[in-house]
């Protein structure tokens, strides 16, 4: 049985995307346009879930297509390194990451490789939430864009 989630504990999960007020105000004229059918705790569900912040809204990465936001649980595999680009004004690092199904290569950019990159290591369990995944030259990979997290996962 799952146990539900409390509005405010919904509302934290796209706290800084959304004010409280402004979360509370969608909640409510969500309740008047469904005409009562659906409580809040669904009808914040619903707000979550439309930015992409439903943490029970897992894919493997064998299931990930170019232009999807997709949560995925997946292991450091390899540090590839950090590349510099256009003099210095862009860096990017490379990480190899992998689940049940398959590899892909997770991209941080610039500032995320301080605050999430410097404390990965190989053999690390870690949840993308809200990745977006695109093909290129390198294959296919996933990055955190605007709305992405990473979360670490202890067993």
């Amino acid at each position: 049985m799952v146990s539900p989630v409390s509005v405010e504990e919904l509302y934290l999960l796209v706290q800084d995307i959304l004010t409280k007020e402004r979360f509370m105000d969608e909640i409510k004229r969500r309740r008047k346009e469904y005409g009562g059918l659906l409580d809040d705790e669904a009808i914040a569900y619903l707000i979550v879930d439309e930015y992409g912040r439903n943490l029970g809204n897992k894919m493997k990465i064998v299931e990930l297509y170019n232009g999807v936001n997709a949560t995925l649980e997946v292991k450091v595999e390899k540090i590839l390194g950090i590349e510099v680009k256009k003099d210095g004004k862009y860096r990017i690092m490379r990480v190899e990451v992998s689940d049940d199904t398959g590899k892909c290569i997770l991209v941080l950019w610039n500032d995320e490789i301080e605050e999430i990159g410097k404390n990965l290591k190989p053999g690390m369990k870690i949840k993308i939430v809200n990745g977006y995944a695109r093909d290129n030259i390198y294959g296919l990979q996933i990055s955190l864009g605007k709305w992405g997290i990473i979360q670490y996962m202890f067993d």
